[in-house]
């Protein structure tokens, strides 16, 4: 099985090599979920926190990432992992996610985006394409490091997730209109600096 989202650990090491991130540090994972990806960080020798809706796992504490209750500047790191598109207001969890950061600090995701104009808006208020996202990464403050394509990796997770029967019903009404609208999936790499846009 892959994971709870596309490309499971290896994925998260792939982001964490992609920034250059390495341990000790602290880092918040947003919809940490089962706290896979938290208990990974902290194994790695991290202070890792997971915060999410409906904790599933040890090492994630209820919390809304539109709302953290941590103050600004306590994060080295911030990870998201296929979350941000899922919460209720994405631009909302970027302006949190930036306002934990420390300064200098970066914020790793993953995450899911179209290519048509006319595709879903998901957590958006305009369809989550490419020009979305970097719209919004650089409306809150952040400098894009990197930004890359990684479409395979959501090819492979929809596929697997229907041959197990681990999507239900609402899961494959979303991935067939994710498909027609040319859903595919990148990593990005964030940085709270002083001059926001891409490096």
């Amino acid at each position: 099985m892959i994971g709870a989202h596309p490309g499971g650990i290896a994925l998260t090491e792939r982001l964490l090599s992609l920034a250059g991130v390495k341990p000790p540090g602290a880092i918040l994972d947003l919809g940490a979920g089962s706290g896979k990806s938290v208990r990974y960080l902290q194994k790695l020798g991290f202070n890792a926190v997971g915060i999410d809706l409906e904790p599933k796992g040890e090492g994630v504490e209820q919390q809304n990432m539109e709302e953290l209750t941590f103050s600004a500047d306590t994060f080295e790191y911030c990870i998201s992992e296929c979350s941000i598109s899922c919460s209720y207001d994405g631009s909302k969890a970027l302006e949190e996610a930036y306002r934990v950061l420390k300064p200098g600090g970066s914020f790793l995701i993953s995450d899911v985006f179209f290519g048509q104009e006319d595709a879903p808006h998901l957590s958006m208020k305009e369809p989550l394409t490419w020009k979305c996202w970097e719209k919004a990464f650089v409306g809150v403050g952040f400098q894009i490091c990197a930004l890359i394509d990684e479409t395979c990796l959501w090819r492979e997770f929809f596929l697997e997730s229907l041959w197990n029967g681990n999507a239900d019903d609402n899961c494959v009404d979303f991935y067939i209109e994710a498909g027609r609208a040319k859903c595919g999936y990148f990593l990005a790499w964030l940085r709270k600096g002083a001059e926001n846009g891409f490096i």
